[in-house]
Protein backbone atom coordinates (compact mmCIF):
# COMPACT_ATOMS: atom_id res chain seq x y z
CA UNK A 1 0.00 0.00 0.00
CA UNK A 2 2.76 2.04 0.55
CA UNK A 3 3.67 2.40 -3.39
CA UNK A 4 -0.45 3.21 -3.82
CA UNK A 5 -0.77 5.69 -0.75
CA UNK A 6 1.32 8.55 0.35
CA UNK A 7 -0.15 11.65 2.41
CA UNK A 8 -1.32 13.00 -0.99
CA UNK A 9 -4.16 10.76 -0.98
CA UNK A 10 -3.98 9.07 2.78
CA UNK A 11 -7.45 11.12 3.80
CA UNK A 12 -9.19 10.11 0.93
CA UNK A 13 -8.44 6.43 1.36
CA UNK A 14 -9.22 6.63 4.41
CA UNK A 15 -12.54 8.17 4.27
CA UNK A 16 -13.77 5.77 1.48
CA UNK A 17 -12.32 2.71 3.05
CA UNK A 18 -14.71 3.70 6.20
CA UNK A 19 -17.82 4.16 3.40
CA UNK A 20 -17.27 1.15 1.31
CA UNK A 21 -15.72 -2.56 1.78
CA UNK A 22 -12.70 -2.32 -1.15
CA UNK A 23 -10.65 -4.64 -2.03
CA UNK A 24 -7.35 -4.50 -4.36
CA UNK A 25 -6.97 -6.71 -7.31
CA UNK A 26 -4.25 -7.42 -9.77
CA UNK A 27 -5.94 -6.16 -13.07
CA UNK A 28 -5.66 -8.92 -15.99
CA UNK A 29 -6.65 -5.96 -19.02
CA UNK A 30 -2.89 -4.58 -17.86
CA UNK A 31 -4.88 -1.29 -16.81
CA UNK A 32 -5.65 0.37 -13.41
CA UNK A 33 -9.80 0.44 -13.16
CA UNK A 34 -12.83 -0.24 -10.50
CA UNK A 35 -15.80 -2.51 -9.73
CA UNK A 36 -18.39 -1.46 -7.58
CA UNK A 37 -22.12 -3.18 -6.90
CA UNK A 38 -23.90 -1.43 -3.58
CA UNK A 39 -21.06 -0.86 -0.84
CA UNK A 40 -18.50 -3.11 -2.61
CA UNK A 41 -15.55 -1.96 -4.67
CA UNK A 42 -12.94 -3.47 -6.20
CA UNK A 43 -9.75 -1.51 -7.64
CA UNK A 44 -7.73 -3.15 -10.00
CA UNK A 45 -4.36 -2.39 -10.63
CA UNK A 46 -1.25 -3.56 -12.19
CA UNK A 47 1.24 -4.91 -9.87
CA UNK A 48 4.25 -4.14 -12.37
CA UNK A 49 3.43 -0.78 -12.62
CA UNK A 50 2.16 0.65 -9.33
CA UNK A 51 1.15 4.18 -9.38
CA UNK A 52 -0.31 6.50 -6.77
CA UNK A 53 -1.66 8.81 -9.67
CA UNK A 54 -3.30 5.79 -11.57
CA UNK A 55 -4.62 4.60 -8.10
CA UNK A 56 -6.05 7.66 -7.01
CA UNK A 57 -7.93 8.49 -10.61
CA UNK A 58 -10.17 4.97 -9.61
CA UNK A 59 -10.19 6.16 -6.01
CA UNK A 60 -11.76 8.85 -7.47
CA UNK A 61 -14.22 7.45 -9.34
CA UNK A 62 -15.35 5.86 -6.27
CA UNK A 63 -15.34 9.61 -4.50
CA UNK A 64 -18.36 10.30 -7.05
CA UNK A 65 -19.85 7.48 -5.73
CA UNK A 66 -19.82 7.91 -2.02
CA UNK A 67 -21.37 11.77 -3.09
CA UNK A 68 -24.50 9.83 -4.19
CA UNK A 69 -23.50 10.69 -7.68
CA UNK A 70 -24.45 7.84 -10.63
CA UNK A 71 -24.04 10.53 -13.99
CA UNK A 72 -23.64 7.42 -15.76
CA UNK A 73 -25.78 5.16 -14.46
CA UNK A 74 -28.83 7.86 -15.20
CA UNK A 75 -27.68 8.20 -18.35
CA UNK A 76 -27.47 4.46 -19.28
CA UNK A 77 -31.21 4.58 -17.95
CA UNK A 78 -32.67 6.97 -20.10
CA UNK A 79 -31.10 5.74 -23.15
CA UNK A 80 -31.84 2.08 -22.73
CA UNK A 81 -35.42 2.91 -22.04
CA UNK A 82 -35.43 4.37 -25.77
CA UNK A 83 -35.56 1.69 -28.52
CA UNK A 84 -34.39 3.85 -31.27
CA UNK A 85 -32.13 5.78 -29.33
CA UNK A 86 -30.64 2.91 -27.94
CA UNK A 87 -30.04 1.57 -31.22
CA UNK A 88 -28.14 4.41 -32.64
CA UNK A 89 -25.93 4.78 -29.24
CA UNK A 90 -24.07 1.92 -28.07
CA UNK A 91 -23.20 0.81 -24.75
CA UNK A 92 -19.45 1.73 -25.34
CA UNK A 93 -20.22 5.37 -26.04
CA UNK A 94 -22.61 5.76 -23.27
CA UNK A 95 -20.00 4.42 -20.69
CA UNK A 96 -17.41 6.52 -22.29
CA UNK A 97 -19.84 9.58 -21.82
CA UNK A 98 -20.05 8.47 -17.97
CA UNK A 99 -17.05 8.09 -17.73
CA UNK A 100 -15.85 11.49 -19.50
CA UNK A 101 -18.45 13.32 -16.97
CA UNK A 102 -17.04 11.74 -14.10
CA UNK A 103 -13.64 13.12 -15.02
CA UNK A 104 -14.68 16.66 -15.87
CA UNK A 105 -15.09 16.53 -11.69
CA UNK A 106 -12.41 14.32 -10.87
CA UNK A 107 -9.40 16.33 -12.33
CA UNK A 108 -9.80 19.26 -10.18
CA UNK A 109 -9.73 17.12 -7.30
CA UNK A 110 -6.88 15.02 -8.52
CA UNK A 111 -4.83 18.25 -9.13
CA UNK A 112 -5.55 19.95 -6.05
CA UNK A 113 -4.46 17.02 -4.37
CA UNK A 114 -1.01 17.75 -6.25
CA UNK A 115 -0.62 13.92 -8.93
CA UNK A 116 0.61 14.43 -12.47
CA UNK A 117 -1.99 15.95 -14.97
CA UNK A 118 -0.04 13.92 -17.38
CA UNK A 119 -0.91 10.73 -15.68
CA UNK A 120 -4.47 11.31 -14.92
CA UNK A 121 -5.71 9.28 -17.87
CA UNK A 122 -3.48 6.88 -20.15
CA UNK A 123 -3.53 8.07 -23.11
CA UNK A 124 -3.25 11.98 -22.27
CA UNK A 125 -0.91 12.53 -25.36
CA UNK A 126 -3.05 11.60 -27.80
CA UNK A 127 -5.02 14.10 -29.77
CA UNK A 128 -8.09 13.14 -29.60
CA UNK A 129 -9.46 13.51 -33.20
CA UNK A 130 -7.88 13.68 -36.63
CA UNK A 131 -8.24 15.32 -39.84
CA UNK A 132 -9.02 12.36 -41.53
CA UNK A 133 -11.99 11.62 -38.96
CA UNK A 134 -13.83 15.23 -39.11
CA UNK A 135 -13.13 15.36 -43.15
CA UNK A 136 -15.27 12.04 -43.01
CA UNK A 137 -18.31 13.29 -40.85
CA UNK A 138 -18.29 16.40 -43.32
CA UNK A 139 -18.53 13.95 -46.48
CA UNK A 140 -20.58 11.19 -44.99
CA UNK A 141 -22.54 12.38 -42.02
CA UNK A 142 -25.82 13.78 -43.77
CA UNK A 143 -26.78 12.87 -47.37
CA UNK A 144 -28.75 15.57 -48.70
CA UNK A 145 -31.33 16.12 -45.65
CA UNK A 146 -30.84 12.25 -44.33
CA UNK A 147 -28.23 11.93 -41.56
CA UNK A 148 -25.98 8.68 -41.75
CA UNK A 149 -26.99 7.28 -38.30
CA UNK A 150 -24.30 4.73 -38.70
CA UNK A 151 -22.37 8.13 -37.91
CA UNK A 152 -24.15 9.65 -35.28
CA UNK A 153 -22.24 7.60 -32.28
CA UNK A 154 -18.51 8.11 -33.31
CA UNK A 155 -19.51 11.99 -33.86
CA UNK A 156 -20.51 11.94 -30.55
CA UNK A 157 -17.83 9.98 -29.16
CA UNK A 158 -14.98 12.45 -30.65
CA UNK A 159 -16.75 15.67 -29.15
CA UNK A 160 -16.87 14.03 -25.53
CA UNK A 161 -13.42 12.88 -25.92
CA UNK A 162 -12.59 16.47 -26.79
CA UNK A 163 -14.41 18.40 -23.97
CA UNK A 164 -13.43 15.93 -21.41
CA UNK A 165 -9.40 16.06 -22.79
CA UNK A 166 -7.24 16.71 -19.95
CA UNK A 167 -4.17 17.90 -21.43
CA UNK A 168 -4.64 21.32 -21.92
CA UNK A 169 -1.48 21.72 -24.16
CA UNK A 170 -4.48 21.00 -27.19
CA UNK A 171 -5.77 23.14 -28.70
CA UNK A 172 -8.57 21.70 -30.39
CA UNK A 173 -10.74 25.33 -31.34
CA UNK A 174 -11.00 24.30 -34.95
CA UNK A 175 -11.75 21.19 -35.08
CA UNK A 176 -14.48 22.09 -33.10
CA UNK A 177 -15.79 24.58 -35.06
CA UNK A 178 -15.87 21.94 -38.22
CA UNK A 179 -17.62 19.33 -35.75
CA UNK A 180 -20.43 22.24 -34.99
CA UNK A 181 -20.77 23.03 -38.74
CA UNK A 182 -21.66 19.32 -39.69
CA UNK A 183 -24.31 19.02 -37.06
CA UNK A 184 -25.26 22.26 -34.75
CA UNK A 185 -27.99 21.15 -32.65
CA UNK A 186 -26.63 17.97 -31.70
CA UNK A 187 -23.39 19.80 -30.99
CA UNK A 188 -24.80 22.07 -28.91
CA UNK A 189 -27.23 19.60 -27.21
CA UNK A 190 -23.95 17.69 -26.38
CA UNK A 191 -22.32 20.75 -25.32
CA UNK A 192 -25.02 21.79 -23.06
CA UNK A 193 -24.98 18.71 -21.24
CA UNK A 194 -21.68 19.14 -19.99
CA UNK A 195 -21.39 22.85 -19.26
CA UNK A 196 -24.77 21.93 -16.36
CA UNK A 197 -22.76 18.93 -15.77
CA UNK A 198 -20.09 21.35 -14.58
CA UNK A 199 -22.50 23.41 -12.47
CA UNK A 200 -23.52 21.00 -10.49
CA UNK A 201 -22.31 20.74 -7.15
CA UNK A 202 -20.98 17.37 -5.05
CA UNK A 203 -21.78 19.01 -1.93
CA UNK A 204 -23.62 21.48 -0.09
CA UNK A 205 -26.61 20.52 -3.50
CA UNK A 206 -29.63 22.20 -3.38
CA UNK A 207 -32.85 19.49 -4.09
CA UNK A 208 -33.46 20.46 -7.39
CA UNK A 209 -30.60 22.61 -8.85
CA UNK A 210 -28.00 20.46 -7.85
CA UNK A 211 -29.51 16.64 -8.76
CA UNK A 212 -27.40 15.01 -11.59
CA UNK A 213 -30.56 13.63 -12.86
CA UNK A 214 -31.38 16.70 -14.30
CA UNK A 215 -28.65 17.12 -16.49
CA UNK A 216 -29.14 13.35 -18.23
CA UNK A 217 -33.02 14.28 -17.97
CA UNK A 218 -32.62 17.86 -20.51
CA UNK A 219 -30.02 15.90 -21.99
CA UNK A 220 -32.64 13.09 -23.24
CA UNK A 221 -35.24 15.52 -23.92
CA UNK A 222 -33.39 17.85 -26.29
CA UNK A 223 -31.99 14.83 -27.98
CA UNK A 224 -36.00 13.72 -28.81
CA UNK A 225 -36.16 16.99 -30.00
CA UNK A 226 -33.43 16.90 -32.27
CA UNK A 227 -34.62 13.29 -33.23
CA UNK A 228 -38.16 14.59 -34.01
CA UNK A 229 -36.42 17.59 -36.03
CA UNK A 230 -34.68 15.33 -38.31
CA UNK A 231 -37.28 13.19 -38.96
CA UNK A 232 -35.47 9.97 -37.11
CA UNK A 233 -38.17 7.27 -36.15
Amino acid sequence: MNQLIDSRNQNLWDDLSNKFNISIENSFENNYGCYAQNDNVVLYVTSDNLCKDSFTHELLHVYLRSKDCYIGASLTNFIIGDYILSSILSKELIEHIGNSMDHIKMLPLYLEMGFDRKLFIADYNLYKITNEEIQQFESFYRNEQEINLSLVDPYIGRIVAIIADPNDNFDYTADLMRLKQIDSELFEIIKKMFDHWKEIKLDDRKIWDDDYRTVTFNFYEDIKKWMSNNNIK
